[in-house]
């Protein structure tokens, strides 16, 4: 103990170093950006890391690869893991798994319909807007699950994921592409050549 009394408190910090969480940490803003930028497709590599860390610290035998393909069928479970890791370390986060699952589901499951339906046009409709609108709402829940996970990793801002690697660049960069292509070809169909 100092005997200084001007120097500032000591305190155990406890942090989350790469590699000892048990599911995947992002920060907030780097989920949302990814994800939009992306039209949802992080989710899927979101998925594959949440079961990679689990199965890395659980020994679980599992295919994360698989898990991620089909979400829908999985969410429940992931979301039922981390509150189990939030009760086991007594952490006073609260949520409900359950809701933000099914939410997800059907979130998922009406977003495939749509985007079924407006295959059948040949121009822009307001399917392919309702399409659009639908993604954030099919996010929510993966943000949601993810803010709990961050809690149950004891990173609640998701510090240790904030910063942007090459590579999320790279994926930023193609869905830059896909969003303009989309731009284009909508103006296109609507006859603004």
């Amino acid at each position: 103990m100092d005997s200084n009394i001007y120097s500032a408190p000591e305190a155990e910090l406890a942090t989350v170093a790469e590699g000892e969480a048990q599911f995947y940490i992002v920060s907030p803003t780097k989920f949302w950006v990814m994800s939009l930028a992306t039209v949802g497709l992080y989710s899927v590599y979101w998925f594959y890391r949440h079961w990679s860390e689990y199965r890395r610290i659980s020994g679980e035998d599992m295919w994360p690869v698989m898990r991620a393909i089909f979400s829908i069928f999985f969410t429940h479970s992931l979301f039922s893991h981390i509150q189990s890791r939030i009760d086991d370390a007594e952490i006073d986060y609260r949520w409900s798994p359950g809701f933000w699952a099914t939410f997800y589901v059907v979130f998922a499951l009406i977003g495939a319909v749509v985007d079924r339906l407006s295959y059948y046009s040949d121009t822009v409709s307001l399917i392919d807007l309702i399409s659009i609108l639908l993604l954030p709402f099919s996010l929510w829940p993966l943000y949601e699950g993810q803010k709990a996970a961050n809690s149950a990793c004891g990173d609640i801002s998701g510090r240790i994921n904030s910063r942007f690697t090459p590579w999320n660049y790279i994926w930023l960069a193609m869905g830059a592409l896909f969003w303009g292509l989309g731009i284009f070809g909508s103006y296109y169909l609507l006859g603004y050549e």
